[in-house]
């Protein structure tokens, strides 16, 4: 090792370079430090760049969740007034059913939105629902829709079998199976639709006879359609997803490209207990 040192003599200064042996381990010892004083740098640099990428990241994420939930209060007064108006009204030609079936699905988007937005935050109130006649009011709400592309729904439903979870959630559930049912099913197909007891679960399945699904394992997944023609943010069956780990629902899905789709929910039926009541 060489270093440097100075020193003055009649008022004139000489420089004097001065070598040094070093051992192997003196070379390791400095080698180790200049290592260790690297990496604490880039650790320091690479800390002080993630925090402040989390501090702009949760301020973006704020401001982004403020935004959607003012957007979609925004928006829920004009649909509902919308629906409420149209219901008013007398059907006398195609148009007016389509308009219903658009504000319908628009409805259902809305609503997938909110419960997106709110999922993670609210502590949905589980209650007694009589999944039957439950059912049968989703499927009249739906079947403007249906209608729009000629499609016939025939449901089977078993009287007064009982489920206890949220209103909201069941309401997912059911709208965003049947919903898809029609969106991927051609014009003039019927949905076949059946709720019965079996070995202590309500079992609903939901069967069409569209255009299939190739991969079945993606469609949980959000974000991801299977065709993206008919458009969608692709959150439906990924809140399903969520909404059956939450109830210990198991599901199941068949499918034959270009045949048609099934969709099965085996539901916990509701046993009476005495913290009903806590949700």
């Amino acid at each position: 090792m060489f270093y440097k040192d100075f020193f003055f003599q009649d008022d004139k200064l000489y420089y004097l370079i001065v070598a040094k042996k070093l051992t192997n381990e003196k070379l390791n010892l400095i080698t180790c430090f200049m290592l260790f004083a690297t990496i604490l740098v880039v650790f320091l640099i690479m800390y002080f760049t993630h925090q402040s990428t989390i501090k702009s990241h949760l301020e973006q994420k704020d401001k982004m969740t403020t935004f959607f939930n003012d957007a979609m209060h925004e928006l829920k007064t004009p649909l509902g007034v919308a629906m409420l108006n149209l219901s008013m009204m007398e059907f006398k030609n195609k148009n007016t059913h389509r308009i219903k079936s658009a504000l319908k699905q628009m409805m259902i988007t809305y609503e997938d939105i909110e419960y997106f937005i709110k999922n993670s935050k609210i502590n949905f109130t589980k209650k007694v629902i009589n999944l039957s006649s439950f059912l049968a009011l989703r499927i009249s709400f739906i079947n403007a829709v249906a209608k729009s592309k000629n499609i016939k729904i025939i449901a089977h439903i078993k009287p007064n079998l009982y489920i206890f979870m949220s209103e909201i959630e069941a309401t997912r559930l059911i709208d965003n199976t049947i919903s898809n049912a029609i969106k991927y099913s051609n014009e003039g197909q019927k949905i076949l639709i059946n709720l019965h007891l079996e070995n202590g679960m309500i079992v609903f399945v939901v069967k069409d006879f569209g255009i299939g699904i190739k991969d079945t394992s993606k469609i949980w997944q959000r974000y991801v359609r299977e065709d993206r023609i008919n458009g969608g943010f692709g959150l439906g069956l990924n809140i399903v997803l969520k909404i059956c780990q939450k109830y210990a629902i198991s599901k199941n899905v068949k499918s034959i490209y270009k045949q048609g789709s099934t969709f099965t929910y085996a539901i916990p039926a509701y046993k009476e207990k005495i913290l009903d009541n806590i949700s």
